[in-house]
């Protein structure tokens, strides 16, 4: 089957996903063929408007939720793997005319005999669905939303689903049969570091929320903070029920979304969010990247960076609501300064995952700039609860926020929030210009390039500058709430991190024939080792995921300069780092490291990968 969709992409390209989704029935195998074509934005810039409907925004998200799953969905069967209950490894087909084939399991442990010559992984399922049906089961669900939007009066109001997997596996994820005492002691566990995973809610209401009706909660939200109780919880029975906690999460994810209720539509940015940090933890660098996209749809569609807009037509006037910016029309008024600021966190919590993560493999960001639709106006974030006590004064307008920033123009963003989101958006933007580079370009491009660049390297340079230091030990200990300067420590060591990271990705390319850049590169990196050794890890319960790739580009910066010095080459820069001072700084990542890897998959790769380079340059 096959189904067009209109819809607003930050590229402006027009883009076809198909994938192949396989199914079996007893011993017969059935390909069932699903494409999406998704075409960009009009001239116009209107978003969705091939399909007539009081639910614009929520079509859009929905529907690049679908196109996002199917183009994983795609990526999985690229880069086949098991997904049954005996091991069913995809394997390419030597015949040009087929594209995939099955092999029967026969059942032989711990390796399959398929497995076992064609020299695939092997891994056997215990039963429970496998992560290519759940993510069938939510483009199911998406699909089925989808349809009753766009076809309100054919639709019936459940949806109803079919399963195409064999009858002993179940597509509806069971309710989890928590005691009040279990919730209680899952959600204490995660929320004195809720603001380590981007949690953007403010803290006092969702307490009392959850105190008084946990019904006015997302199912979504409450799903996935059991899935961070669980994971930071000492019990190991709690800690045992991560699998069961991720699949209702990501099941509740796509249920019961809707524009109607605004406080609904923030609890699922924040599920979003905080599914993705634990899907980057485990390794699941594609699902959480999709989950990112899903959050950066709802927060576009839902105007968050539209609020207080100096440019927006739309304000509210009565007193009532003190004066609130709107979005653009997709949401009512916030209720006080408290959602409102709930709003504006959304956005630049979401930001900075895109940022991050987009720029840590060059993918294109979901995010644009330079498009007045999707362009932030928003005003930089307070931390979570600061605006009940300090809100935004109502005469607080904005416009073009990150580009006034990169234009190195003095602001007010200096919360732990903003200061994360700042060093983000260099990360990115550093990533962006070097990609720019040619080595061949023109005079004329050169020149621009060399502007961008300087611009760039300018504003990393103060950005630098201004950042506070991390709290030592002892002041973590004389702080009146020693807890909150623990948290100050780990958000602070993040943003020094991505900016000193940002320094070297914009000079990296370099390194090698410019003496000043080279210098840079490993003046950031011993300022990543410093601030480092600087923060008590052995504190911190998480890192935030992103920090393994960090420490990569730290630790290939001496690496590459070991070997240099190993090879005989004279240094090209003027630091006065000792052989000995470079494999001190690499142990001193190695040891970081080495302290998450145990319960980061991620963490625990990017570690093995890590001490290969450093065993290679000592070669």
């Amino acid at each position: 089957m096959s189904q067009g969709v209109y819809l607003g992409l930050p590229s402006g390209r027009p883009w076809k996903v198909t994938f192949f989704a396989w199914v079996t029935e007893t011993r017969e195998h059935k390909r069932e063929q699903l494409s999406w074509h998704i075409k960009s934005r009009d001239e116009s810039g209107g978003f969705f408007q091939s399909v007539q409907t009081q639910n614009q925004e929520e079509l859009q998200t929905l529907a690049f939720a679908i196109s996002r799953t199917a183009s994983l969905k795609f990526q999985e069967y690229k880069n086949p793997g098991p997904s049954s209950l005996k091991c069913r490894n995809l394997l390419q087909d030597v015949h040009p005319k087929a594209l995939l084939v099955w092999f029967k399991c026969d059942g032989v442990r711990p390796i399959c005999g398929p497995c076992n010559a064609s020299g695939h992984n092997c891994r056997y399922s215990d039963g429970s669905p496998s992560e290519d049906q759940m993510l069938q089961e939510e483009i199911a669900l998406l699909e089925s939303r989808l349809e009753q939007l766009q076809n309100p009066a054919g639709s019936s109001r459940s949806m109803s689903l079919h399963s195409p997997y064999q009858a002993s596996v179940k597509r509806e994820s069971p309710p989890l049969q928590l005691s009040p005492d279990t919730q209680r002691n899952l959600f204490r566990s995660f929320m004195p570091y809720a603001s380590d995973f981007g949690f953007l809610l403010d803290f006092n209401r969702l307490s009392n929320t959850v105190s008084a009706n946990q019904g006015q909660i997302a199912p979504s939200l409450l799903s996935t903070i059991y899935l961070f109780g669980s994971y930071l919880s000492p019990s190991n029975e709690m800690s045992n029920m991560q699998p069961a906690f991720l699949s209702r999460a990501i099941h509740d994810a796509v249920q019961g979304f809707s524009l109607s209720d605004p406080q609904r539509v923030l609890h699922c940015i924040q599920a979003e969010c905080l599914l993705a940090q634990y899907l980057f933890t485990q390794g699941r660098i594609l699902e959480g990247k999709y989950r990112i996209s899903t959050a950066v749809s709802i927060v576009l569609g839902s105007g968050f960076h539209k609020i207080r807009s100096a440019e927006q037509l739309h304000w509210s006037s009565h007193a009532s609501t003190a004066n609130l910016g709107v979005g653009v029309n997709a949401l009512p008024p916030p209720r006080d300064y408290v959602e409102e600021g709930e709003r504006i966190n959304a956005l630049w919590t979401v930001l900075i995952l895109n940022h991050c993560w987009t720029a840590a493999d060059g993918s294109p960001s979901n995010i644009s700039y330079d498009v007045p639709e999707s362009r932030i106006d928003a005003p930089w974030p307070l931390d979570t609860g600061s605006y009940a006590q300090t809100p935004l004064p109502d005469n607080v307008r904005g416009s073009s926020t990150i580009q006034n920033f990169l234009a190195n123009n003095r602001d007010t963003g200096y919360s732990l929030l903003a200061l994360h989101a700042k060093a983000a958006i260099l990360f990115e933007q550093a990533s962006l210009i070097l990609r720019q580079y040619k080595p061949n370009m023109s005079l004329q491009d050169a020149t621009r390039f060399q502007s961008k660049f300087t611009k760039i390297d300018n504003v990393i340079r103060r950005f630098k500058s201004e950042l506070p230091p991390i709290p030592s030990a002892a002041d973590i200990q004389q702080a009146q709430s020693p807890s909150d300067a623990r948290s100050t420590a780990r958000r602070l060591l993040i943003a020094h991190t991505l900016a000193s990271v940002a320094s070297i990705q914009l000079h990296y390319t370099f390194a090698n024939k410019d003496p000043g850049s080279q210098s840079q590169i490993l003046l950031a990196a011993q300022n990543v080792v410093n601030v480092t050794q600087a923060a008590n890890l052995e504190d911190f319960p998480f890192i935030d995921p992103i920090m393994g790739t960090l420490w990569i580009a730290t630790v290939k910066v001496f690496t590459d300069e070991i070997t240099r010095r190993r090879s005989g080459s004279a240094s090209r820069s003027s630091s006065r780092m000792s052989p000995q001072d470079l494999m001190t700084a690499v142990e001193a990542i190695l040891s970081a490291m080495g302290i998450f890897a145990p319960r980061s998959s991620l963490m625990n790769a990017q570690l093995a990968q890590v001490r290969q380079v450093y065993a290679t340059a000592m070669q």
